[in-house]
């Protein structure tokens, strides 16, 4: 199973605000589902330029020494219907939850719904877009206890998994 796990986070985020909200998820799902995953890292291209980038690199490594990272662009989380809701998020952001949207978006590219996901981009609809039949939201916003890190966590069927009747299970 490929899991993402979205990152959300401040600039002055250290290893131990992801190390905490990493904990939060192990404690909220069973413990074979995340080391027997596939992992990748959701993070917003805007934030690599930032101190806590190095940290979230580092505590990666050691977390999970295989996951692969995607960068994703502010725009393409814009409208994504999350769980959660900070008005500050959404003000900022224009999504309720950046970790939500970013695991999801990268559910979706994973899912190999990037075509759907451009058409849904291009809607300026004032309508909010929903998730692809592909992808779950496992594990809504976690917060790291210095409030500095948010973790979710998404998982994605890749569309080559489809059964004959080809509904996606």
């Amino acid at each position: 199973m490929a899991l993402i796990a979205g990152w959300g986070f401040r600039a002055g985020a250290l290893q131990q605000s992801f190390s905490d909200c990493w904990e939060q998820a192990c404690q909220a799902l069973a413990a074979s589902e995340l080391t027997d995953s596939n992992w990748t890292h959701a993070v917003l291209a805007s934030r690599l330029h930032t101190p806590a980038w190095p940290e979230l690199k580092r505590w990666a490594a050691s977390a999970t020494p295989h996951a692969d990272f995607w960068m994703c662009e502010e725009a393409s989380i814009r409208q994504v219907n999350t769980d959660s809701v900070s008005l500050r998020i959404e003000q900022r952001f224009g999504v309720g939850s950046v970790s939500e949207a970013l695991a999801i978006c990268g559910a979706e590219q994973l899912a190999g719904s990037a075509a759907k996901h451009a058409e849904l981009l291009a809607d300026h609809s004032p309508k909010r877009r929903h998730m692809h039949e592909a992808v779950h939201l496992v594990l809504p916003r976690m917060v790291s206890a210095d409030r500095h890190a948010t973790l979710a966590i998404a998982h994605c069927m890749p569309a080559s998994y489809s059964m004959k009747t080809g509904v996606l299970s």
